[in-house]
């Protein structure tokens, strides 16, 4: 697990070697305790700098990765879209959140949720993670080549439109960082690249 320039994020990748791209999860010491976004798998001793662990977050079913086993081992809750109730049908959820079900209680002060639909579920949540000014995507934007933001590619996404839309309203959040679930993040100064890449998309 690396430390970031962030204080107090953390995080860990797993290479794809047929799309030359890396999967990360993520570890925030929030002020609400620890949460793990999007987990991947994980050895051993890559957990050294994991406190503990409240939440684990689930951003879309597609991303339930590691989540279960880690919710076991550090005795977590874990919290999945309402939207994806039946694609992750099985799984030990504890809550569901959603555009009409907010974040638990303890969450809501430090994490803002937008969704995104047109992507490839029916809606994948961005977090904004308030203290830290970080948005963390899951899908719909990545980086497949290093400081180079793209958006979905156009065979998963089912409607352009409404997911570019629903992206570019996000610059009306004050960040400096944007955590990626799939390639390369930036971690400072992410805003200017942001309005950029929103402005390529039209």
């Amino acid at each position: 697990m690396k430390q970031t320039a962030i204080p107090g994020l953390c995080y860990w990748s797993v290479y794809q070697p047929d799309r030359r791209i890396d999967f990360n999860g993520f570890y925030w010491q929030s002020p609400a305790g620890g949460v793990l976004i999007d987990p991947m798998p994980i050895e051993d001793h890559g957990l050294e700098h994991v406190e503990s662990v409240a939440w684990i977050v689930v951003t879309n079913a597609d991303h339930l990765r590691d989540a279960v086993t880690l919710r076991e081992r550090f005795g977590a809750k874990l919290l999945a879209p309402e939207c994806d109730r039946e694609a992750l049908a099985g799984a030990p959820v504890d809550a569901w959140f959603g555009e009409e079900a907010p974040l638990p209680s303890d969450l809501t002060e430090h994490i803002e949720v937008a969704w995104l639909h047109g992507g490839k579920t029916p809606a994948e949540a961005a977090l904004y993670l308030k203290p830290i000014r970080a948005i963390v995507f899951s899908d719909a934007v990545r980086s497949h080549e290093s400081g180079v933001l793209r958006l979905l590619p156009d065979p998963k996404v089912q409607d352009r439109a409404t997911l570019v839309g629903d992206v570019s309203a996000l610059a009306k959040w004050n960040f400096e960082a944007l955590l990626l679930g799939d390639g390369d993040c930036l971690f400072r100064g992410a805003k200017g690249a942001f309005l950029e890449f929103v402005r390529e998309l039209g």
